[in-house]
């Protein structure tokens, strides 16, 4: 290198060895950044991105289908299938998967992972007066720290405690008027519990229904009374009788 006042003339083989030095650092900064996650290349990017949805997929069906065969393992589930001639299993969703189904508020906000876990196993008696749920709740539906909240509780029991009323009054459907709830001992999250529900009294387009909530081994956590009103207008609330046939026909077996 020659100096010529204030400006430099640099030679080919030190312009080379410049330019080498350049990219060799370029090119150690390139893999640090990789080895620290701050680079991504695109190529790789789309590779996880196609292969962690299908992990993860998989993985929730896994859990999905092993929370299922825990509730379908409990003692009550066993006693209901296999006493067929007075028990008969049931779909807990009211609605086909399609928008009404993600616009509902129990199967697009206290359904899924976490939460209620999976769908519940439901058995109506032959009676029709009787429902047996079995649930499963998570941590995500918790208030204090792991005791499934209250009001979480008081949405359940008017889940199924709507059932009983469904099946009874004019038109079959029904609206709820009044639910209270006695919350015996907190419920802890992430185990099954079951829900049992009966009608007590129905009078003309009324019917008083009531429900427990147990753990699986039959400890009393908590109890409602709920009020159920068949509504007067038709095209407001239209009849529900077939949706109910429907319903019955889900899964093999009458009475």
């Amino acid at each position: 290198m020659i100096g010529v006042g204030a400006s430099y003339v640099f030679s080919p083989s030190m312009l080379a060895t410049w330019a080498a030095c350049c990219m060799a650092f370029g090119v150690s900064v390139g893999l640090f950044g990789v080895d620290q996650g701050w680079i991504n290349f695109v190529g790789n990017k789309k590779a996880l991105t196609d292969k962690q949805p299908a992990q993860e997929t998989e993985t929730a069906s896994d859990e999905y289908a092993a929370i299922t065969a825990q509730l379908m393992d409990t003692d009550i589930a066993k006693e209901c299938l296999e006493n067929s001639s007075e028990w008969k299993r049931l779909p807990y969703f009211w609605h086909d998967k399609d928008k009404s189904f993600e616009d509902a508020f129990i199967p697009s906000t206290l359904h899924g992972p976490e939460k209620m876990s999976v769908e519940p196993v439901v058995f109506l008696n032959r009676d029709r007066q009787q429902f047996v749920f079995i649930v499963h709740i998570g941590k995500r539906l918790c208030g204090h720290d792991g005791i499934v909240h209250g009001g979480v509780q008081a949405t359940l029991f008017d889940e199924v405690t709507a059932r009983p009323a469904f099946w009874n009054l004019p038109r079959n459907i029904a609206l709820t008027g009044s639910l209270k709830v006695n919350y015996r001992r907190p419920v802890v999250a992430s185990q099954i519990l079951v829900f049992k529900t009966q009608v007590a009294k129905i009078e003309g387009r009324k019917a008083t229904i009531t429900a427990q909530l147990e753990d699986v081994k039959g400890n009393l956590l908590s109890d409602a009374e709920a009020l159920y009103v068949s509504p007067g207008n038709e095209k407001l609330f239209p009849d529900c009788s077939e949706k109910i046939k429907v319903f019955e026909s889900t899964y093999p077996g009458s009475f």
